[in-house]
């Protein structure tokens, strides 16, 4: 169990929502077409993201907890990460436009993009020469930047869904990076306190905070990882429709 650690937390995150897409109500396997070119395109991104930062010693991972399978430097669990966790997140993000289809926040979703994208842009200059924030900061404010240019109405329950996810994203995060995630405080910045890592952090290109075990750093992270897989998934949504209205 402990040699495929990364992999059952693959397992558990891409179970259920993998499950409940067969569900009649829910019916995600019919949107299948779009959401797998979207994480795919997404994943492609990330990977080559990954592959330098690993290089480059930015982070890394524990082989006590991997089956052994490489592939362009990283594990084969690494590479499921970029199936698993989107997969459940778009997932959830669906079932919030199915169950709650009026705008969850109205017009304040504009207010709340706006907001992060002055606090990714401070983050930005403040930690520019932290590569892990410094460059996630950047990309989260490119993408909030052109979702504010682009009217994007579906943002309100983007937000509603990154908000629930919050909660199972730490936990699942938590134990990639101190399986007793719960054992430490809920925000700190002692990130040296931590042993039982999965993944390693760097902590020179971070802000050196945690919540739990998990470097705070990760949650604009995950927001630009989620956000870019329901970007491309509306997009061709989208796209698919307009197709079937002109044939």
């Amino acid at each position: 169990m402990t040699s495929s650690m990364y992999l059952w937390v693959n397992v558990a995150v891409l179970s259920i929502p993998l499950i409940a897409s067969f569900d009649r109500r829910v019916q995600f396997v019919g949107e299948w077409k779009a959401f797998w070119p979207a994480c795919l395109i997404t994943m492609a991104g990330f990977i080559a993201w990954d592959v330098w930062f690993t290089h480059e010693g930015i982070w890394g991972f524990n082989p006590d907890y991997l089956v052994g399978i490489d592939l362009l430097g990283l594990p084969l669990e690494e590479w499921l990460f970029f199936v698993s966790v989107p997969y459940a997140c778009v997932f959830t993000y669906a079932c919030m436009k199915k169950y709650v289809p009026e705008s969850p926040f109205g017009l304040a979703h504009r207010s709340i993009t706006f907001s992060m994208l002055v606090l990714c842009v401070a983050l930005a200059i403040t930690f520019s020469d932290r590569w892990y924030l410094g460059l996630t900061s950047v990309l989260c404010a490119a993408w909030l930047f052109y979702t504010l240019l682009r009217w994007k109405p579906w943002m309100s329950h983007f937000w509603l869904a990154f908000l629930l996810l919050l909660f199972p994203f730490v936990i699942s995060n938590g134990v990639l990076t101190g399986i007793q995630f719960w054992q430490y405080p809920m925000i700190h910045a002692k990130p040296e306190a931590i042993a039982d890592q999965i993944v390693w952090y760097n902590n020179d290109h971070n802000s050196g905070w945690r919540v739990f075990s998990m470097p705070a750093d990760d949650l604009l992270y995950g927001m630009l990882l989620i956000g870019m897989n329901v970007t491309l998934f509306e997009w061709l949504r989208s796209r698919g429709d307009k197709l079937n209205l002109h044939a």
